[in-house]
C-alpha cells in the first residue's frame, strides 16, 4: 500500500489491501469487494527510522505488538472531540435502554413545576443593578425603614356619562369608594381579616385633603339647601383650599380641572355661596368652586412593607381590591379603574400566560390551566416533523412504524428540557417571570434543528449498517460537535439575567436529551427496520444507482445535479463580489435601523389591547401626569434651622426645582381675593392664596413658629386671624430666627400632623432635631415618555449641585426611566457577551480558526439584521424586543456553526459492510456539496418547522407575541439567507490554508508527528468491538 498523505483525522488511520490504492470508480468497487474478507490492515505508511525511534523512545508503553501498546492505543484514539462523542454514540447504540432510564429520572424534576410562582419585578427586575434609581429607592426606603417599595395603589373615578364629578350625588359616591377601601375591605390572612387601617400608618390620612374638602363642600351645600348663606367662611378653591386658615392642597386628587371664569370667581360679593358662578341649578357643589368641571377624582391607599409577611398581606389586598372592581363593584354613576405595581405585574403575568396554550395545547400547561385553548405551535410542530420523517424515510426506502417513535422523539426531547426547566428552577426557588415563558419558543426552535441533524444523518445510514452502535457512534461524531451551544448569564438586568439562566438550562438539558434520549429512540427504531443488503458507497454513482432505485434514483440524481450547479455558483468570483455588494447593502439599512431605533416603554403596547389596564394606564397618561407629576426631594444631611446660611441654601433648592418651566406654580399663580363674612363677628376680611405646588413643612412651621396656636375658642368662633408672637433671641448675625423648640407642638396640631410622615426626627440632649427630611414639587404637561426622562435628568442635574445638603430625588417611575436610559448600552452590552459566548462554544467544538471568525461574523450579521430591521419594521427599543434580540443570538447559531464546522473537515466517512472508509475532501467544490448536503436540508426543516411552532401566536393580537412572531420570521429569514447562501460562499472564497488548518488535527492527532499524543506506527491487530477505518487517498 502507498503512502498516507497528509494527517487525515484525529482518529487512528490504518492503511489495508494490497498493491496501490484505486483511482477509478470501477476500481474502488472492486477494492471494496476485496475488503469484505479482510480482518487487518496488512501494510502500513512509510515511517523514518529516525521517526520510529523517537516514537519508541517516547511511548510509555514501550513499542512492537504488545498488549499493552494495543490497550493503549485502543484508548488513545478516542481522546479526541470526535473520537468521544463515537464512543459515546456506540454505548448509547449498545445500551439504550439505560439511556432512556437516565433520561426518564432526569424529567422527573419536571414534578417542580407544582412549586411554580409565576411573578414579574418590573418595576425594579429590568433596572440594571448600577442604576441612579436604584440608590434613590433605597434612600427612600432608608428613609421610611421600609424593606421594599411601599404598596401604592390608585383608584381613579370618572363619571360614566363624561360629565363632571364635581356633583353631589357623585361626591357622595366617591365617598362611599373611599370609606369601604379604608375601613371595610379586608381580606383573610392568618386567619384573621386584614383591613387598610391594620398596615396605612403613617399613610393613614393619605387622602385627608380631599376628604375634608368634600366634607366641608357637603357642609356649604347643605347650608344652601337651607337657605343660609352665611354659615360658612371656608374658601374651597383649586388648586388650594383653606378651610378655618389651614390650606388644603387638592390638585393631587383632582384633574381634567377646568376653572370659572376669573370675572365670575373675584366678584365682590358678601358671602362664599355667591362669590362664585351660581347658574348650575341644583348642582349646588359645583356653585361652592372656582371649578367648573372635574373629569377625574384619584384616590390613593399605601402601605409600608417591613418585612415579607406583610408584603404578601398587601399583596393579597391589592389585588383583591382589583377584583371587587372588576367584578363586585356595579355604579350606574362611576366608572371605577384600580391600578397598582401588584396589579400591573399579575397583568403582565397573565398576558404571558397567554403564549403557553398556543405553544402546547394538549401539554403541561405552565399552570397548568387553559389546556383545552387552540391548536398550539406543538401540533403544527408535530404533524410537520412526522410528515419529514415519513417522507425522508419513504425515499430512502426505510419506512417502518419505528420512523413515527423518531418523529415523537425529536419533538419530545425540547418538551421534556423545557418542562424540567421550569421544574428545576421552581425547585430551586427561582420565580418564573413573563420572559421566560418565551423560552420554548427558541427551544423548540433549537431543538428540532438538533433532531433533524441527527435524523438526516441516520436516514442517510439506513441502507449502510444494520449495526445500531456504530451507526449511532458515526452520527455523534458527525453532529455532536455542531450541536453545543451556550448562553451568557451575565446580565445585568435581573429580569433577563432569569430568562438567560433559564434558557441556558433549558439548552443543555435539550443537548443532553438529545444524546441520552433521542440518540437510544434512534438506536430503537434501527432494530425495528426491515432487514437488506447493507452496502452502500453514496460516492460512487454505480453504488447509489444500485442502492436508490427507480424515482429514488432519479430524484437522487436530480437533487445532486442542483447541488453541484448550485455550489460552483456560489463559489464563483463574480458571485462573491455580488454577494459583498448585496451585504454592505443589507449591514447599511440594519445599522441605520439600529441606530435609529427608539427607546421607549409604552404599556400601551406592551399590554394586550382587552387588558383591564388599559383604561388606568390611558387616565395616567392623557390626565393625571399631564395635570400633576411630582418628586420627592429628599435632604438627607441634619438640618439645623437656626443657621441662616444652611437656611438660605435650602431655599436656593427649592426655587431651582420650582424654577423649572414646567413647574405647576408657573401655570397657578393666582392672587384670590375672597371676601367672606366671619360666622359670629360678620367682620369682612381678605385672604390671599398663593397656590403653590410645592409639599414643604417648613413653610407651614415658619408660618406657625411666629404666631400663636390656634386655640379650641378661636375653632369654635371662627377666629382664624394669625398673631405674630416674639421670641427673646441670642443677638448672632448668622441666627435665622428659628428654632425646633416649637417642633413637637407643631407636629401634634390636628392641622399639621400630616408633616410628620415627612421628617425624621431625632431627639438629642439640646431637644428635637431634624435628621432628615422630605419635600415635593410638582410640575405639569408630563404625558409622554420624552418629557419625563428629560425632567428626571434636570431633577437629577440639581440635586448633584447640593451635595453639602446630601440631596437625592425620588420618584416612582425612576426605575423605569433608567431602564429607557440604559436600554441601548444593556442591549449592546448582552448582545457582545451573548455572542463572546456563542464564539467560545465554536472555539470549543470547531478545530478551525478561520471557521470560528466566519461562523462569527455571520452570527453577527444575523443578530445586526434582526435589530435593525425591526426598527424598520416599526419596533421600538423596550426589554420585550430585548429579549427577542437575545433570543434571535441563540437561534441564529443553528444557522451559522453547523455550516462552519461541516466545510473546516478534509475528510468524511462512509459505511461499507461495517468498515468505516475515510474519503478525502479537497478543493472548496467539494466541501460546499459536502457541506450543504450534510446540512442544507436538516437547516430548511429546522426554520420551516420553527415559524410554524410561533405561527399560531397570529390569534393574539397583542404587543409581545407579535414581536417575537416577527423576530423568529427575521431570524429564520436571515439565518436561512446567512446559512445557504452568504457563509458557504465566503467560505468558499477563502483560500484552503486557511479553511483546511485543523489545530486538532495538528496537536491532537494520533498521527501527527507535531501532536503530543503522537502513538508512532503500529502493526498490530484491531481489537474485538473496534471499528476498522479504513483510508482512502
Amino acid at each position: 500500500m502507498e503512502g498516507v498523505k497528509g494527517d487525515t483525522s484525529c482518529l487512528l488511520v490504518l492503511g489495508a489491501g494490497k498493491g496501490s490504492i484505486p483511482k477509478t470508480p470501477a476500481e474502488l468497487i472492486r477494492y471494496t469487494d476485496s475488503v469484505q474478507s479482510m480482518t487487518v490492515p496488512v501494510s502500513t505508511p512509510p515511517v523514518s527510522t529516525a521517526t520510529a525511534a523517537a516514537a519508541a523512545a517516547s511511548c510509555p508503553f514501550g513499542n512492537g505488538t504488545g498488549p499493552r501498546r494495543r490497550k493503549f492505543i485502543s484508548i488513545w484514539r478516542y481522546l479526541t472531540l470526535r473520537g468521544l462523542f463515537q464512543l459515546l454514540g456506540q454505548s448509547v447504540g449498545a445500551y439504550p435502554m439505560v439511556y432512556i432510564a437516565l433520561s426518564i429520572m432526569l424529567s422527573s424534576l419536571s414534578f417542580g413545576m407544582f412549586k411554580m410562582v409565576l411573578k414579574d419585578r418590573i418595576h425594579e427586575g429590568y433596572t440594571p443593578v448600577n442604576a441612579p434609581s436604584r440608590y434613590e429607592i433605597d434612600v427612600m426606603r432608608e428613609f421610611w425603614n421600609s424593606t421594599g417599595d411601599p404598596m401604592t395603589m390608585i383608584v381613579l373615578l370618572r363619571a360614566k356619562d363624561d360629565g363632571s364629578m364635581l356633583r353631589d350625588e357623585y361626591l357622595e359616591e366617591v365617598m362611599k369608594i373611599h370609606s369601604f377601601f379604608a375601613e371595610n375591605h379586608t381580606v383573610m390572612y392568618n386567619d384573621r381579616p386584614l383591613g387598610f387601617d391594620d398596615f396605612c400608618s403613617p399613610y393613614c390620612t393619605i387622602n385627608y385633603n380631599l376628604v375634608m374638602f368634600i366634607e366641608y363642600l357637603k357642609q356649604g351645600v347643605s347650608s344652601m339647601k337651607n337657605g343660609d348663606a352665611n354659615t360658612t367662611r371656608n374658601v374651597l378653591t383649586y388648586p388650594v383650599a383653606n378651610i378655618d386658615g389651614i390650606e388644603l392642597y387638592i390638585e393631587r386628587n383632582l384633574f381634567g380641572v377646568k376653572l370659572k371664569n376669573e370675572s365670575a370667581s373675584s366678584e365682590n360679593t358678601n358671602n362664599t355661596t355667591s362669590s362664585f358662578n351660581t347658574n348650575y341649578g341644583d348642582n349646588y357643589a359645583q356653585s361652592l368652586t372656582n371649578m367648573d368641571y372635574v373629569k377625574v377624582i384619584m384616590l390613593v391607599f399605601r402601605g409600608d412593607r417591613p418585612n415579607a409577611s406583610i408584603d404578601e398581606a398587601l399583596t393579597q389586598w391589592e389585588l383583591e381590591a382589583f377584583k371587587y372592581s372588576r367584578k363586585v363593584y356595579t355604579s350606574d354613576l362611576i366608572d371605577m379603574q384600580i391600578i397598582g405595581s401588584e396589579i400591573l405585574e399579575h397583568a403582565l403575568t397573565e398576558d404571558g400566560q397567554r403564549l403557553t396554550p398556543y405553544f402546547a395545547a394538549g401539554t403541561f400547561h405552565l399552570s397548568f390551566i387553559a389546556c383545552y385553548k387552540v391548536i398550539s405551535g406543538f401540533v403544527t410542530m408535530m404533524i410537520f416533523v412526522t410528515v419529514s420523517v415519513m417522507l425522508s424515510a419513504t425515499f430512502y426506502d426505510a419506512l417502518d412504524w419505528g420512523k413515527a417513535l423518531v418523529a415523537a422523539g425529536a419533538i419530545m426531547c425540547p418538551i421534556l428540557s423545557i418542562v424540567t426547566t421550569y421544574g428545576l428552577i421552581s425547585l430551586l426557588g427561582i420565580r418564573t417571570n413573563s420572559f421566560m415563558l418565551v423560552m420554548p419558543f427558541l427551544i423548540m426552535g433549537i431543538g428540532v434543528d438538533d433532531g433533524f441533524l441527527m435524523i438526516h444523518s441516520w436516514q442517510r445510514l439506513a441502507l449502510c449498517t444494520s449495526s445500531a452502535s456504530m451507526r449511532l457512534g458515526f452520527i455523534f461524531e458527525e453532529v455532536g460537535p455542531s450541536i453545543t451551544n451556550l448562553i451568557d448569564i451575565n446580565i445585568v438586568v435581573l429580569e433577563i439575567r432569569l430568562f438567560c439562566i433559564a434558557t441556558a438550562i433549558a439548552m443543555g438539558l435539550d443537548y443532553l436529551y438529545e444524546l441520552i434520549l433521542f440518540g437510544p429512540v434512534l438506536a430503537i427504531a434501527t432494530r425495528c427496520e426491515k432487514p437488506t443488503a447493507k452496502s452502500c458507497l453514496f460516492s460512487v454513482e454505480p453504488q447509489r444507482q444500485k442502492t436508490l432505485q427507480g424515482w429514488r434514483y432519479k430524484i437522487d440524481r436530480v437533487s445532486k445535479y442542483l447541488l453541484k450547479k448550485y455550489c460552483k455558483m456560489i463559489g464563483h468570483w463574480s458571485f462573491s463580489i455580488v454577494l459583498l455588494i448585496v451585504t454592505v447593502i443589507y449591514w447599511y439599512f440594519a445599522i441605520i435601523g439600529a441606530l435609529k431605533i427608539k427607546t421607549r416603554l409604552d404599556t400601551v403596547k406592551i399590554l394586550p389591547k382587552d387588558s383591564p389596564m388599559q383604561a388606568p394606564n390611558q387616565i395616567l397618561n392623557d390626565i393625571v401626569w399631564a395635570d400633576y407629576h411630582s418628586v420627592t426631594v429628599l435632604v438627607n444631611n441634619p438640618f439645623d434651622i437656626r443657621k441662616s446660611s444652611q437656611l438660605d441654601r435650602f431655599y436656593q433648592l427649592v426655587e431651582e426645582f420650582e424654577k423649572i418651566p414646567q413647574c405647576r406654580s408657573k401655570f397657578f399663580l393666582l392672587l384670590l381675593i375672597v371676601k367672606y363674612r366671619c360666622r359670629v363677628t360678620r367682620k369682612l376680611f381678605e385672604t390671599t392664596i398663593l397656590a403653590q405646588s410645592t409639599l414643604l413643612w417648613l413653610r407651614d412651621y415658619q408660618r406657625f413658629y411666629k404666631s400663636r396656636p390656634m386655640s379650641f375658642l378661636d375653632l369654635l368662633f371662627g377666629n382664624s386671624e394669625e398673631v405674630t408672637t416674639t421670641t427673646t433671641l441670642p443677638v448672632d448675625t448668622g441666627y435665622s430666627g428659628y428654632d425646633y423648640d416649637k417642633l413637637e407642638d407643631f407636629l401634634d396640631s390636628f392641622f399639621y400632623s400630616h408633616w410628620r410622615t415627612f421628617i425624621n426626627v431625632e431627639e438629642t440632649s439640646e431637644g428635637p432635631q431634624v435628621r432628615k427630611f422630605w419635600f415635593s414639587v410638582a410640575y405639569k404637561n408630563m404625558s409622554t415618555w420624552e418629557d419625563r426622562i428629560e425632567i428626571m435628568q434636570t431633577w437629577r442635574k440639581i440635586a448633584a449641585k447640593y451635595q453639602d445638603l446630601n440631596v437625592t430625588v425620588f420618584e416612582p417611575n425612576g426605575m423605569f426611566v433608567d431602564q429607557m436610559l440604559s436600554l441601548k448600552s444593556v442591549a449592546v452590552q448582552t448582545g457582545v457577551l451573548t455572542l463572546m459566548c456563542m464564539a467560545v462554544v465554536c472555539i470549543i467544538f470547531i478545530p478551525n480558526p478561520c471557521s470560528v471568525v466566519t461562523a462569527s461574523i455571520a452570527i453577527a450579521s444575523i443578530s445586526l439584521g434582526v435589530f435593525g430591521y425591526l426598527s424598520w419594521w416599526g419596533f421600538d427599543l423596550d426589554p420585550v424586543t430585548m429579549a427577542a434580540i437575545l433570543m434571535s443570538i441563540g437561534l441564529s447559531v443553528d444557522f451559522t456553526a453547523h455550516v462552519s464546522y461541516h466545510y473546516q473537515l478534509t475528510n468524511r466517512k462512509e459505511i461499507v459492510d461495517g468498515q468505516v472508509i475515510k474519503i478525502p475532501i479537497r478543493g472548496a467544490q467539494e466541501k460546499l456539496e459536502h457541506t450543504l448536503q450534510t446540512v442544507g436540508w436538516p437547516m430548511i426543516q429546522a426554520g420551516a418547522s420553527t415559524v410554524m411552532c410561533i405561527m399560531p401566536l397570529l390569534f393574539l393580537q397583542s404587543y409581545s407575541p407579535l414581536v417575537f412572531l416577527k423576530t423568529i420570521f427575521l431570524v429564520v429569514s436571515w439565518g436561512l439567507i446567512h446559512g445557504l447562501v452568504a457563509l458557504p460562499a465566503l467560505l468558499a472564497a477563502l483560500p484552503d490554508c486557511l479553511t483546511n488548518a485543523n489545530c486538532y488535527r495538528t496537536f491532537l492527532s494520533t498521527t501527527s508527528e507535531r501532536s503530543c499524543r503522537y502513538a508512532g506506527p503500529d502493526d498490530s491487530d484491531i481489537q474485538d468491538g473496534e471499528i476498522n477505518e479504513i483510508n482512502v487517498v
